[in-house]
């Protein structure tokens, strides 16, 4: 299976750089649609997972591996085409809340625990 790319756009970092948000456009051909499901294409839960963590490595600052995740709830639809809203927002404690809204509200959110080896 082919890595899948992800493109962001409007990226933006808060004043102390604890938080950013970006838009990104759920591209159709992804590989991960393939099978997920034939008739009703889905972005699986850890391809969303992926997804932000490819966002972290492309952020000066943010670049670290996620090592973990407590709650994370999936709680809507990701389909091919969706744009999609990411908020990370980075804790004292090792940790960033994140969500994932498309046009219906929030899909996806939690709490990502980053392991000890950055990438910078």
């Amino acid at each position: 299976m082919t890595e899948p790319v992800f493109s962001f756009d409007n990226i933006s970092h808060s004043r102390n750089s604890d938080a950013l948000s970006c838009s990104c456009v759920v591209a159709a051909d992804m590989p991960f649609f393939n099978g997920h499901f034939p008739d009703l294409p889905i972005m699986p839960a850890v391809a969303q997972i992926e997804m932000i963590q490819a966002l972290l490595q492309r952020q000066p600052g943010w670049n670290a591996i996620i090592s973990g995740g407590t709650r994370l709830k999936f709680s809507d639809r990701i389909r091919p085409g969706d744009i999609l809203t990411i908020r990370l927002h980075r804790t004292s404690v090792g940790e960033i809340n994140f969500t994932v809204e498309n046009g219906a509200g929030i899909a996806s959110k939690g709490i990502l625990q980053l392991g000890d080896s950055a990438l910078d």
